[in-house]
């Protein structure tokens, strides 16, 4: 269990990037989302210890990261969107870096590396960008920590390689794990997401699980503009549009279009989930 609470952070004190945000994260598939420069990697350094809050507390079952004790430094693991890469085998890092996590699967690692077709024995620091994303997140999901955060993951990723690694976070998840995915490509992981975390420049603007804005929200395709809509985009078939759920019907999320409708009509959304509880 992540708890934060009331937490603001600003590399200028004066012009806080986080101001006064308070989640709690439990098991499940997390989306963040939001525009560029709204704090989500922010977040995530500050969710990991990485940078220590200028006001307010961030802890992981119970712990404080920032303190960096080595046990909890083992329940969980950060990927960056990039970071410096050795001059070593992914293998190679493997086999000296595994040791301070006691659920890393091997099997799993030599699966995942199959799958995103990766070749374990070539140097990371002397493959392309996208090899070395592929590379470090089939480790990262072997490691099998009850926490994962991954920061633009699908970036540098070809198609194939995303739909594998779709295929391998649904295969390591279990009932008690969390992942958390900073994310621009939405479609990406639009069927894995159980819950959904949408940052502004005001701070957290929606925290609600999939089953919820199912349940608040109407995503459908008509030849004609629904007199209701909330938002919409036209195209040659119609329009896509997000209405009010008035009748509690089953659909599926549109996640890309409840961004964009979230930055057009943020307060009409809002309304909607005003008294549902996170």
């Amino acid at each position: 269990m992540i708890r934060i609470e009331n937490i603001s952070y600003g590399y200028n004190p004066k012009h806080p990037i986080i101001s006064n945000i308070s989640l709690e994260i439990g098991s499940g598939i997390y989306g963040l989302l939001g525009e560029n420069g709204v704090g989500k990697t922010t977040l995530l350094h500050l969710i990991c210890g990485l940078l220590c809050p200028h006001e307010g507390t961030c802890l992981i079952d119970g712990k404080n990261p920032v303190y960096r004790h080595p046990e909890l430094l083992s329940r969980y693991f950060f990927l960056p969107e990039e970071m410096e890469m050795p001059a070593e085998s992914i293998r190679q890092f493997a086999r000296r870096h595994a040791a301070f996590y006691p659920l890393f699967s091997r099997k799993d690692f030599e699966e995942n590396l199959e799958e995103l077709r990766v070749d374990g024995n070539q140097k990371l620091s002397a493959i392309s960008y996208g090899q070395q994303k592929k590379a470090m997140l089939a480790y990262v999901l072997a490691l099998h920590t009850p926490l994962t955060l991954l920061d633009e993951p699908t970036n540098g990723l070809d198609i194939s390689a995303r739909q594998a690694l779709k295929r391998i976070i649904a295969r390591s998840m279990d009932d008690e794990s969390t992942l958390f995915i900073c994310t621009h490509q939405v479609h990406d992981f639009e069927n894995l997401l159980e819950h959904l975390i949408i940052l502004d420049e005001n701070g957290i603007a929606l925290n609600q699980s999939m089953d919820d804005i199912s349940q608040q929200l109407l995503f459908v395709h008509t030849d004609s503009l629904p007199k209701d809509s909330i938002y919409n985009e036209q195209n040659l078939q119609g329009y896509f549009a997000v209405l009010p759920n008035t009748e509690g019907e089953e659909n599926t999320p549109d996640i890309e279009l409840l961004y964009k409708a979230m930055l057009e009509r943020p307060e009409k959304i809002k309304e909607l989930f005003k008294d549902r509880k996170v």
